[in-house]
């Protein structure tokens, strides 16, 4: 089935965007920075423990150290990369209507022509906002539907 009215952008300038894309990527980079120090400070704690054998320590640890610094460098970029489409992907799924139902209310209100009705994809999350506008906006003009 062809969608009727594809998504043109998804990245807009609405404010709404913006903060729930800054509340993904903290809500990313402060588990991961997190998790990455308790791990070195586990290692190097083992290391501080272990002085007395440095040999030992150098052999056992140091390519532990080197296996979690080539996970992090392969797999973080990517994975924070997915993560901030797919942030992107769902905050448009609410901002994009969001904006869409304040643009036309506010051309309604300019226009003052209260015939005019809200549209939204059946799809779209607010559409049973904009439903509830609608059947405002009969009662103001006095359509009967």
């Amino acid at each position: 089935m062809e969608r009727k009215h594809p998504r043109k952008k998804y990245l807009s300038s609405e404010p709404l965007q913006v903060k729930y894309l800054t509340l993904l990527v903290v809500s990313m980079l402060v588990p991961v920075i997190f998790v990455g120090g308790c791990l070195y400070f586990l290692i190097f704690n083992i290391m501080a423990e272990q002085v007395a054998i440095p040999e030992y320590v150098a052999h056992n640890v140091v390519p532990v150290i080197h296996k979690i610094n080539l996970i992090l460098l392969i797999g973080f970029p990517p994975l924070v990369l997915l993560l901030l489409l797919w942030g992107v992907v769902l905050s448009h799924r609410f901002a994009g209507p969001m904006s869409r139902l304040k643009n036309e209310i506010e051309a309604i209100s300019r226009s003052g022509d209260y015939t005019k009705r809200l549209k939204l994809r059946r799809s779209d999350e607010l559409r049973p906002l904009a439903d509830v506008i609608n059947r405002l906006l009969d009662k103001i003009s006095g359509v009967k539907r």
